[in-house]
This record gives C-alpha cells, sequence and structure tokens, in this order.
C-alpha cells in the first residue's frame, strides 16, 4: 500500500494524475474521493437483465440519470455516483475503493470497486443506502482510495470505460 507521502510523490513526477486536486484530500495511506455531479438511481424494473446482451436492451430504462449538487440516499436505495476527481493511474499501480469510515457508521456501503492500473476518467462507483436516509452532497470526501503496486510485468487498463465522465452505465 503507498503511503501519502509516495502518492505526493508520484503526482508530483506526473505519473498519478488527480484533477481537481485538494492536498487534503491526500491522508497517511490513501486518497480520498468526492462526490460528482450525477446520480444514477436503480430503478425497480421486472424486465431481467442479461450482462452477456447489454447491447441489445435499453440499459437507460434501468436507471434515473440526473445531475444534483444535493440527494437524499433513501435505505436500502441503491444509486451510481460519479467521483469529482478525474485520475490518470500509472500503469504498474492498481487501486481499491472503500467508502469512508464515516458514511459506514451511517450505515452506507458501497461495493468493492477496482480502479486498474493505467485507467483514466472519472470513477463511477456505486452507493447502498442503509436503515435511514443520509443526505450526499456535490464535493463531499466519501470514499477513501488505496494504492498497491502493481507487481510482474503490468498490463495496463484498455477497457470500455477507459475516459469516462459522468456517470457511465454498464456497456
Amino acid at each position: 500500500m503507498l503511503s501519502g507521502n509516495e502518492i505526493r510523490r508520484l503526482i508530483g513526477e506526473g505519473k498519478l494524475s488527480i484533477e481537481p486536486l485538494d492536498d487534503e484530500i491526500i491522508r497517511e495511506n490513501g486518497v480520498d474521493l468526492r462526490i460528482g455531479s450525477e446520480v444514477a438511481v436503480l430503478l425497480n424494473n421486472p424486465e431481467p437483465v442479461d450482462p452477456e446482451r447489454l447491447g441489445e436492451i435499453r440499459v437507460e430504462d434501468y436507471y434515473k440519470v440526473f445531475k444534483a449538487e444535493h440527494f437524499v440516499l433513501q435505505p436500502y436505495m441503491k444509486v451510481l455516483v460519479t467521483t469529482l476527481e478525474y485520475i490518470k493511474m500509472p500503469v504498474d499501480v492498481a487501486a481499491l475503493v472503500a467508502v469512508r469510515s464515516t458514511f459506514a457508521r451511517l450505515g452506507v456501503s458501497i461495493p468493492p470497486t477496482i480502479i486498474d492500473a493505467g485507467f483514466e476518467g472519472e470513477v463511477t462507483i456505486e452507493i447502498h443506502g442503509g436503515a435511514f436516509p443520509v443526505v450526499l452532497r456535490r464535493g463531499m470526501r466519501f470514499a477513501h482510495v488505496a494504492f498497491y503496486r502493481v507487481e510482474g510485468e503490468p498490463v495496463p487498463y484498455r477497457g470500455k470505460y477507459q475516459g469516462q465522465r459522468g456517470v457511465t452505465l454498464p456497456r
């Protein structure tokens, strides 16, 4: 796991880019990510989704996408949010995203999310509500990213979400 000082060094050398960068988001052993302005609520659609046939359905029918300065995460609601930060990862560093402990203590969770080595873009993250409503605001630090060196020959990310901006629905 990379220390905050090592993260600062990588940023200073131009190997890792985080924009916009605020020094307060660089922590002891990672970086806090902030909520961006776009949200997608996962809707209860009774039609099954076959992940191998996403190109054959209107994925938009399963989400309500909107921009918001703040919104209320209702109990047990699932949403996708985009990060305020646009990240360019080095080819030899990957990252694991977790919810910040303040939000975990409020019952909010996120599934394990990986940022691959070589990925570039805003990060789309799923958030799950807990037992009571919680207000989420644009610019709020809600997730923590821990960075790790990739051992062996790096295989940089070249997937379909490269360069994404805003909430990116499944492709």
